[in-house]
């Protein structure tokens, strides 16, 4: 069984972190190992379920012997600012051909099974073998911003709140069809949205124009068409939550400045002067 330094104090797991091999889920992925990192906040041991995040990373110029590492360390995956108990992921992806990786092994329910494989991995090391999902975060940069949406389709639990950072590229526009998963997103927010606002989740966009303007902005005006047909004073509170907006620093850095925040409230107004 794989090891989790798993510390604990005051009837609560400590916040803490790992890194998993040749996880079962991933096999197909090629890459180097450790292919699965874990990293929780203060979870109080009599807790029944946990928030999970699951992180898809971007292209890397390290090709196929980049090391999960270096995908940590851009992430933003810190759960200082977070108050509910929550265990994140960040599984490697599945190196392609150059800097080029995509994520396979998370289509059609892969991405349930690895959410399933990581609790229990987790619940098994803090004696919490029952452990369960309560709201699902899937938060993706640059690269895996379209492996992400064909994820969302096949997934049997989608997610409560989906984190854009640059990464809705499209697709490639010699199959005339640049466009060709926004009826996903269409579809995931128009169900996401009739759980407001008692089971609140968000959508978050922060693009680059250069890079991924397109496709986000038709996002943009998905979201305004749904918000349109909303009661109006529900719909200014959601517009906090569910919204697309331009990135005022460079793509490397968006998604390590702008997770953090928004695990720590999905409506955060990023300040980019600071």
């Amino acid at each position: 069984m794989p090891y989790l330094p798993v510390a604990t104090s005051d009837n609560a797991v400590s916040p803490g972190e790992a890194y998993l091999e040749h996880t079962p889920v991933l096999t197909a992925h090629a890459g180097t190992q450790p292919d699965l990192f874990l990293r929780w906040n203060r979870i109080p041991l009599s807790a029944a379920s946990v928030d999970v995040v699951v992180h898809l990373h971007g292209f890397s110029q390290e090709g196929g012997a980049m090391l999960l590492a270096e995908k940590v360390a851009r992430s933003g995956l810190d759960l200082a600012g977070r108050t509910r108990p929550t265990l994140a992921m960040l599984p490697r992806g599945n190196w392609i051909r150059h800097y080029y990786y995509d994520f396979p092994a998370l289509l059609a329910g892969g991405v349930d099974r690895l959410i399933q494989y990581g609790l229990h991995q987790f619940g098994q090391a803090i004696g919490s073998a029952g452990l369960a999902m309560d709201r699902f975060i899937l938060s993706v940069h640059s690269g895996g911003g379209m492996p992400a949406v064909d994820i969302i389709a096949g997934a049997q639990h989608p997610p409560d709140e989906f984190y854009v950072f640059d990464g809705l590229y499209g697709r490639d526009p010699a199959t005339g069809e640049p466009l060709r998963g926004l009826e996903v997103i269409d579809n995931w927010l128009r169900d996401r949205l009739r759980h407001e606002p008692e089971r609140p989740g968000a959508l978050r966009v922060i693009y680059i124009e250069q890079q991924t303007g397109p496709f986000s902005r038709a996002v943009a005006d998905l979201i305004s068409r749904h918000l349109a047909a909303v009661e109006p004073a529900l719909a200014g509170h959601l517009s906090r939550s569910y919204r697309v907006e331009l990135a005022r620093i460079q793509h490397s850095q968006i998604a390590r400045y702008c997770q953090p925040r928004l695990l720590a409230a999905a409506d955060t107004e990023f300040n980019w002067l600071e």
